[in-house]
C-alpha cells in the first residue's frame, strides 16, 4: 500500500482555504479542493469524514489566522503584568480590542459569520474551535483578575462578567464594520471598552 504523504492534509487545508478566500463555502465542492490540492477525491476522504469538515478545518485555520495578532496582544498583557507596567497593560487591552474589530471588517462572502457557521456545521471541529475560545477566556478573566488585584482596574464588576460581556459584545463586528454611517470603529470600540473596564476613559 502506498503511503500518503505527512503534509497532504495542510496541502488540503490550504487549497480549502484558498478556496474560501474568493468563494463561499456554499459553492466550494470536494472536486474543487482536490484538483487545487491535487490530490484525488479518495485522499479527501482519508484526511476527513466529509467536505462540511474539510470546509470547517480550513475556516478553524482561518479563525487562528485572524486570531494571531490578538493572541500575541494577550502574551504582551501578561508580560506587562508580570513587569508591574500598568501602562503598557492599558496599552495592549487597547490593541486587542482594535485588532479584534479589525479583523471582523473583511468581505461579507468570507466574514466571520460565514467562518462560524462553517465550524459549527462539523461536531468535531466545533468541539475544537469552543475548547479554544474557553481556554481564551480563562485566560482574559485572569488577566483582569491579575489587574484587579493589582489595582490596576477597579475590582467590579466581576472579571469574569466583564469580559463576557466585552466578548459578547464584539460579535458586533460581524455587522457593524458595514454600517458605515453609524460611525463605529476599531478605535472608538477599544476607548469605550477600557473606560467600562477601568472606569476611566483611554487617553
Amino acid at each position: 500500500m502506498t503511503s500518503i504523504p505527512s503534509d497532504t492534509r495542510e496541502r488540503i487545508l490550504r487549497a480549502a482555504q484558498d478556496l474560501l478566500v474568493a468563494s463561499p463555502s456554499s459553492e466550494i465542492r470536494v472536486a474543487d479542493i482536490a484538483g487545487h490540492a491535487h490530490v484525488g477525491i479518495p485522499t479527501i476522504y482519508y484526511h476527513f469524514a466529509s467536505r462540511e469538515q474539510v470546509i470547517a478545518q480550513a475556516q478553524l485555520r482561518t479563525y487562528g489566522d485572524l486570531s494571531r495578532p490578538m493572541a500575541a496582544s494577550v502574551a504582551r498583557m501578561d508580560e506587562a503584568l508580570t513587569a508591574g507596567n500598568a501602562e503598557g497593560f492599558r496599552g495592549e487591552v487597547l490593541a486587542n480590542v482594535v485588532a479584534t474589530w479589525e479583523a471582523g471588517a473583511f468581505e461579507e462572502e468570507v466574514g466571520v459569520m460565514r467562518l462560524l457557521l462553517d465550524i459549527w456545521a462539523d461536531p468535531t471541529t466545533r468541539r475544537e474551535f469552543r475548547d479554544t475560545v474557553d481556554q481564551r477566556y480563562r485566560h482574559w478573566v485572569r488577566l483582569m483578575e491579575q489587574a484587579q488585584q493589582m489595582g490596576w482596574i477597579p475590582s467590579a464588576p466581576h472579571a469574569a462578567t466583564g469580559v463576557a460581556v466585552f466578548w459578547a459584545a464584539s460579535v458586533g463586528l460581524a455587522v457593524l464594520p458595514h454600517a458605515t454611517d453609524v460611525g463605529v470603529t476599531p478605535q472608538r470600540v477599544a476607548e469605550l471598552c477600557w473606560g467600562l473596564i477601568s472606569g476611566s476613559p483611554a487617553r
